[in-house]
């Protein structure tokens, strides 16, 4: 009986040894993913009704196309965006959100706005970014948007992304601007 218990017990501790050298090798192999977003319409109500008169120029701002780490979920998995990327998903939402609104949006217009997302953050089902916009006649702001997704990460951003333009459609300065 003492030998059975013992046998168990050298099979127990060879396991524990096994998994832990597993997953100290898993640690270090890793992987990295590039995270692409897709463009998420706004829901009713998340931006207030408004008309503009003129044409709007909407410009990617963001002059960077690397890819940049924006998180690190479990140690293993490295996440890199393009903010350059996102930030054509946001003026795709913008430009939506105009074209809705019966606002044209045109490369010759004399009025702008410009749009750059700076900055990232992933928790295990989140997104937390930056957006800046700067308008034609100055007006400079940050806006955040934080989404949560119990499905993909890729969802959460690109929702995020969203609430972001939604913020800066909440702004008065900015709606003035539109609207004038």
């Amino acid at each position: 009986m003492k030998k059975g218990i013992g046998m168990s017990y050298l099979i127990s501790v060879s396991s524990r040894k096994l998994l832990a050298l597993v997953l100290i090798l898993f640690a270090f192999v890793g992987c990295t993913h590039r995270l692409v977003i897709k463009q998420y319409p706004m829901k009713e109500g998340m931006v207030p009704n408004f008309a503009g008169l003129q044409p709007v120029n909407i410009i990617n701002a963001q002059d960077s196309a690397e890819e940049v780490l924006i998180g690190q979920i479990l140690v293993v998995h490295k996440y890199l965006a393009n903010l350059q990327e996102w930030t054509d998903t946001a003026v795709k939402v913008l430009k939506s959100e105009l074209h809705e609104r019966n606002i044209a949006t045109n490369i010759e217009a004399q009025k702008k706005i410009k749009l750059a997302i700076t900055d990232v953050q992933l928790g295990f089902a989140g997104c937390t970014l930056n957006l800046k916009v700067e308008t034609g006649d100055g007006y400079t702001r940050m806006f955040t948007g934080d989404n949560n997704s119990p499905w993909k990460i890729n969802r959460a951003c690109g929702g995020a992304v969203t609430r972001a333009v939604a913020a800066m459609l909440n702004d008065d300065t900015i709606l003035a601007y539109l609207k004038y």
